[in-house]
């Protein structure tokens, strides 16, 4: 609607000043201003891309363990309906079948590319988690210009909550991911290496900021267990996962990756981080918390970040719970999901997503600027500003 609204006040002036133009000078230096004016516009209003994917295997550099990368970009290929699994590969069967049991995308399986330069998004889920929880939004960022890749993390030999596999792995593989796209024989040529950012979802959100910058403590989780032991559902979990991980981990290398220019967060886990390392990154970051989160609680995750990290700025999702930044599940694996396919009653999933895909992209634009151009940096407050979406009230729109 809104190029349509452009050209429509484009075509009204100019029409109204071309008629005095074989007697005056003046509408005709009016009429060129009004035609860059309208082409800029147009420019602007310009239609996205269609949505190509595609997946690699990488080896986790740690334990060698093989994980799938799913990687969504920019084409001008025909979209048609894709089903794949858990795992990635395609599901086989009718598509009315695969539609319940296997995660839905239109895109173009297996096309090349659009000409152009891109930036690279890398998105880490959650604990338990796949590369495709986030597939709205990356395939909401593929037609809007970036190329985005999703491991599945690696599972390792016990969970993934704690443990030399999340605390040392999921940072070394979000880099490790960077490195292979950045080498792959199709996209690596398009994507600009100063563009690159990443999104976590709760242990995904640790994953960001490690990369960003924050050095992890294992301390720093016990010592948030004995100082806030109201923090029940995260350190009855969390806390007996750290303190059996400081038998575990050891020394904590430099994780951070200086390609990694801006990080979304979304119901992220804050609590490995001192106030101290959150002071170190210096990339900006967008949080997103949710008012009814009981893993990653608002007051000792988002709402802390917004006050420690140099250049933060913190979205409140009311009503949302922890999994409501997940994409919805197909019917039948609602089920096997179990919590992660639940909200909190009256919450719409959908309507959230709809407009927190668009911010994002927004965001990124902001500050994963193309070559030659410095994004600007405000300070931001540091408490979170309040985002509520009403149930489908972007569907009658």
């Amino acid at each position: 609607m809104g190029s349509t609204m452009v050209g429509g006040a484009c075509k009204t002036a100019i029409a109204g000043s071309v008629r005095p133009l074989a007697i005056f000078k003046r509408p005709v230096r009016l009429l060129a201003v009004l035609l860059l004016v309208c082409v800029a516009a147009t420019a602007q209003a310009a239609p996205s891309w269609n949505v190509g994917y595609r997946k690699i295997d990488l080896q986790d550099a740690l334990t060698g363990e093989p994980f799938p990368v799913a990687l969504w970009y920019p084409t001008l290929a025909a979209p048609a309906p894709l089903f794949v699994t858990d795992s990635l590969s395609l599901c086989r069967l009718p598509a009315m079948l695969c539609r319940w049991i296997a995660f839905e995308m239109p895109v173009a399986h297996n096309a090349p590319p659009a000409v152009g330069h891109f930036g690279l998004i890398v998105v880490s889920h959650g604990s338990g988690g796949l590369a495709v929880n986030h597939r709205d939004l990356a395939m909401t960022l593929a037609s809007q210009g970036y190329v985005v890749a999703a491991p599945t993390h690696p599972r390792g030999t016990g969970n993934d909550i704690s443990g030399v596999g999340v605390w040392v792995g999921r940072p070394k593989q979000i880099s490790r991911v960077i490195d292979a796209v950045l080498q792959d024989g199709m996209l690596g040529s398009h994507i600009e290496g100063e563009r690159i950012g990443v999104v976590g979802h709760s242990n995904g959100g640790y994953t960001a900021l490690a990369v960003a910058g924050a050095a992890p403590s294992v301390d720093a989780v016990v010592a948030h267990c004995q100082q806030h032991p109201d923090d029940t559902n995260f350190c009855a979990v969390g806390g007996a996962s750290a303190r059996k991980a400081t038998r575990e981990v050891g020394h904590i290398p430099d994780l951070r990756d200086p390609r990694v220019r801006s990080i979304v967060l979304m119901a992220p886990n804050a609590a490995p981080f001192t106030d101290a390392a959150l002071a170190k990154v210096a990339v900006p970051v967008l949080v997103y918390a949710a008012e009814n989160d009981d893993l990653t609680r608002v007051q000792y995750h988002g709402e802390r970040l917004a006050k420690a990290l140099p250049h933060a700025e913190c979205v409140l999702v009311k009503g949302a719970g922890h999994f409501s930044f997940v994409t919805s599940f197909p019917m039948a694996l609602k089920i096997v999901a179990g919590q992660a396919a639940r909200d909190p009653d009256g919450f719409d999933r959908d309507a959230l997503h709809e407009v927190m895909n668009r911010e994002i992209v927004g965001f990124f634009n902001r500050t994963l600027r193309p070559a030659g151009t410095t994004p600007i940096r405000s300070a931001p407050p540091s408490s979170c500003r309040d985002l509520r979406v009403s149930p489908r009230q972007l569907n009658s729109t």
